[in-house]
């Protein structure tokens, strides 16, 4: 059975997460209104990608978002379909989580294309099963339908029927992320996402964000549920399945980080060296290193490890620090990889050295807009979640 903790906040009124709710909900109906105008007036009028450079920064929320909602997802069924005790006690809010960051990803998606209403109308009466990016908006559809089922029957607390849900859910989720590569490796077939590393990096990647959001959100929920300071102890027992699996995936992404520098300073270690170079050593060094080295991965392992993953508010540091980090190191990975030209080894005559790409006014406050409606979702579930007293 899936354990109930109250985490002391059940008595806490909702009411007073209202203000809050609202405040997050007209930030982001700031930012998506933006989206709305690009698609009145058109996306060439209104985002920095060109014809060279097909993917802004709005696929960055996109992939992090599938990502993360894929790490919770896993670490919810750790505790949900596999029955470790340790996780058990996390399982509602983390569906939740889970449910409300595919959403935002989707979303994000949704507002990147120029005429999104087709991918629904064409997915169903004109289905292409040789296409990637058709599995992949049909696996994340059916997936966020099966999580909501999921979450649906945990706060009317049938177990064994929400399970069932679970496992389905957990399995697509899964299959949907080991081919994330793929769907980045089409653009061009470029050789930056065609690493036979990726797969198993995006899985490990999308746990580690999973499990530092956990971190975050959990503490992020005491603190706004104003519980008392003797509710410590408690979080730190329900969190400390989470804090252990942060700290081994974390190493697993030094390794994975470490192949990164090798290809920056040693070209025969990768299949396109000038986009490592670009990264590791050229104008994008500054993310690599300080978000993709610093803040997702360093950080986060020194603070772990000092505090041996005991402190609730060092944890929540932790993860904040890895998710920022995180969502550097995929606007990294989408951007870097188009940056080199196509043909690039052939020595066009006028072909740049690299292009170039800018993000506009309008791709900003759209993935301002995401973030901000993830948060006023987040919000809104903690009311949920308090008002049925699930945790």
């Amino acid at each position: 059975m899936i354990s109930n903790h109250t985490m002391d906040n059940a008595d806490f009124p909702t009411s007073n997460l209202l203000p809050l709710l609202i405040g997050f909900a007209l930030i982001s109906a700031f930012g998506l209104a933006f989206g709305l105008h690009s698609l009145v007036v058109g996306h060439h009028h209104t985002f920095g990608t060109t014809r060279e450079v097909p993917w802004g920064i709005l696929i960055t929320p996109y992939f992090f978002f599938a990502c993360l909602s894929t790490g919770l997802c896993i670490v919810s069924s750790l505790g949900q379909v596999f029955n470790v005790k340790a996780f058990q006690p996390i399982v509602s809010r983390t569906v939740f989580l889970a449910i409300i960051t595919m959403a935002t990803g989707l979303m994000c998606i949704t507002l990147e294309l120029e005429n999104p209403w087709r991918v629904g109308f064409y997915s169903l009466f004109s289905p292409h099963p040789s296409s990637n990016i058709w599995w992949k908006t049909t696996i994340y559809s059916f997936y966020l339908i099966f999580m909501i089922f999921n979450f649906i029957l945990l706060l009317l607390k049938r177990q064994k029927q929400a399970r069932i849900f679970a496992t389905i859910a957990f399995v697509l989720v899964t299959l949907g992320n080991l081919n994330m590569n793929s769907d980045m490796a089409i653009l061009g077939t470029r050789g930056f996402w065609s690493e036979n590393y990726m797969p198993l990096y995006f899985l490990s990647l999308s746990t580690l964000t999973g499990c530092a959001a956990i971190l975050f959100f959990f503490w992020f929920s005491k603190k706004i549920g104003g519980q008392r300071d003797n509710s410590e102890s408690e979080s730190e027992n329900i969190t400390s399945g989470t804090s252990k699996l942060f700290m081994g995936i974390l190493v697993g992404i030094l390794y994975f980080t470490a192949v990164k520098m090798m290809g920056g300073f040693f070209p025969q270690f990768t299949k396109n060296p000038e986009a490592m170079f670009l990264l590791v050593r050229g104008s994008f060094a500054l993310n690599f290193w300080l978000g993709e080295v610093g803040l997702a991965v360093l950080l986060p392992f020194l603070i772990v490890l000092i505090t041996r993953g005991k402190n609730p508010t060092f944890l929540a540091i932790a993860g904040l620090s890895c998710l920022i980090g995180s969502f550097i190191l995929f606007y990294d990975l989408v951007i870097v990889g188009q940056l080199i030209p196509h043909y690039h080894q052939y020595h066009v005559v006028g072909l740049p050295e690299y292009y170039s790409y800018t993000p506009s006014l309008h791709e900003s406050m759209i993935t301002m807009g995401a973030v901000f409606f993830f948060l006023a979702a987040f919000i809104g579930g903690e009311m949920i979640l308090r008002k049925f007293s699930m945790q």
